[in-house]
């Protein structure tokens, strides 16, 4: 394989709404299956938006039907998807730690399915404001496998771009490229792709960075998601409004960009 056709399925999401936002999701998705896109990334909480008021009652397990049905979506089409979505903490997940600070009972999860299968899982780890009130931060970094293509994911949950040694080590731990799942607001859009590229670049890694759009009660989010390969050029970039975002990542190339220079290899740890 040179190549990977990538899509960010820059959406709308209703606040609250899960199924008219899931329905919406895998509308679009349809739309990009037909474009040949092999990896679909959805925005952050796609499914339900940041709904606290009823953050319990709209939030699942990992195998719960919001992953279920993507699940069934990427068997079908033999593609892969990823973004994140409100989780209800199980017991079990509830170590001793996370108990003694009352941590709340949802996770922000990053997922990721490949080919019908849970490829893996990512929980937020930097919360962002209100968040840290309804989330549970996550505890793990570490890229996703692919099975598909023999790759590793790296990805990333919108606030989680603002800490540069979260996607430094998913670069160390093996990643191929980057995805993030965002929903920034217009007032801090210009940070956001500054960062956004900056990770890459520093990396040399390609970045599928994915946006919403629309409005809600808290914000209006302007999309812009784009495509950047390892040097930090934009590959494909979308507007405002709601859309699919086809982006062409070569493979070969990629690899090439890694092995100019040594950025990994030439850290100071000792000093830094």
């Amino acid at each position: 394989m040179t190549s990977i056709k990538a899509a960010c399925i820059q959406m709308n999401i209703s606040l609250c709404l899960k199924h008219e936002n899931l329905e919406r999701a895998l509308s679009l998705a349809e739309e990009a299956v037909s474009k040949e896109a092999e990896l679909l990334v959805f925005p952050e909480v796609f499914s339900t938006g940041f709904c606290y008021d009823l953050i319990e009652e709209v939030a699942e397990t990992a195998s719960g039907p919001t992953l279920e049905a993507l699940g069934d979506f990427s068997r079908e089409h033999g593609c892969i998807l990823a973004g994140s979505m409100i989780e209800r903490r199980e017991i079990k997940d509830r170590d001793t730690a996370n108990l003694e600070k009352n941590a709340p009972s949802q996770y922000n999860l990053g997922f990721c399915i490949d080919s019908g299968k849970l490829a893996g899982i990512r929980r937020k780890v930097q919360l962002y404001g209100p968040e840290k009130k309804y989330f549970a931060s996550g505890n793990s970094i570490a890229p996703i496998r692919l099975e598909k293509h023999g790759l590793s994911l790296g990805l990333i949950v919108c606030n989680e771009l603002r800490y540069p040694e979260v996607a430094r080590k998913l670069a160390l731990e093996g990643a191929d490229f980057l995805v993030s799942a965002a929903d920034i607001p217009d007032f801090y859009m210009y940070p956001w792709r500054i960062m956004s590229i900056s990770r890459a670049i520093e990396n040399q890694l390609p970045h599928i960075a994915c946006n919403r759009v629309g409005r809600d009660r808290y914000s209006t989010y302007p999309g812009g998601s784009f495509i950047a390969d390892g040097w930090g050029r934009v590959l494909a970039e979308a507007g405002k409004e709601e859309c699919v975002l086809i982006g062409e990542i070569d493979i070969e190339e990629a690899k090439e960009i890694r092995q100019t220079g040594s950025i990994l290899e030439d850290r100071r740890p000792d000093l830094y």
